[in-house]
């Protein structure tokens, strides 16, 4: 009878620790507690028609942003994403490098580009960009989700 209240316990302990990484083990977050102002933009399938994104730009108190991409539908490959310079119809340089997401969603605090010039949240949702997101590192030229951000998301019907 000890055994079977044990192994009860054990296995409820289990079910416990499974679902707690289930449910925070895919996002790295390295977020500040203090956030200021949040801005939305929405991503857009390339080819198919059931995966859904978004980036949600976070300011935090400590004057970097938090960039959060969440998606939907997309594998449990990680997949690499990126702020670009210029529209998505212009095309442009990698900008910002995020943190890839390898589930449904991922952090990244931002406080300069990718070259050393610091951006502010004020920049950074004015920004002349665009995120992608590609399949797998080894198959970078395939993009599942892309969306203008900044000035750019303004011009999108």
């Amino acid at each position: 009878m000890i055994n079977y209240i044990l192994d009860m316990k054990f296995f409820k302990l289990l079910i416990i620790a499974v679902s707690f990484v289930a449910f925070y083990g895919c996002s790295n977050d390295e977020s500040s507690s203090d956030q200021l102002q949040s801005k939305v933009f929405q991503l857009r399938y390339v080819e198919n028609p059931s995966l859904l994104g978004k980036v949600i730009i976070n300011e935090n108190s400590d004057g970097s942003s938090l960039v959060t991409l969440e998606l939907n539908g997309t594998s449990t490959e990680i997949h690499p994403a990126y702020i670009y310079y210029n529209s998505s119809s212009e095309g442009g340089e990698i900008a910002i490098t995020l943190d890839p997401c390898g589930c449904v969603e991922s952090n990244t605090i931002v406080s300069k580009l990718d070259n050393g010039t610091a951006i502010t949240y004020e920049e950074l949702i004015n920004f002349n960009g665009h995120v992608k997101v590609h399949n797998t590192f080894s198959d970078i030229g395939t993009i599942l989700l892309q969306g203008e951000i900044g000035a750019n998301a303004r011009n999108v019907y």
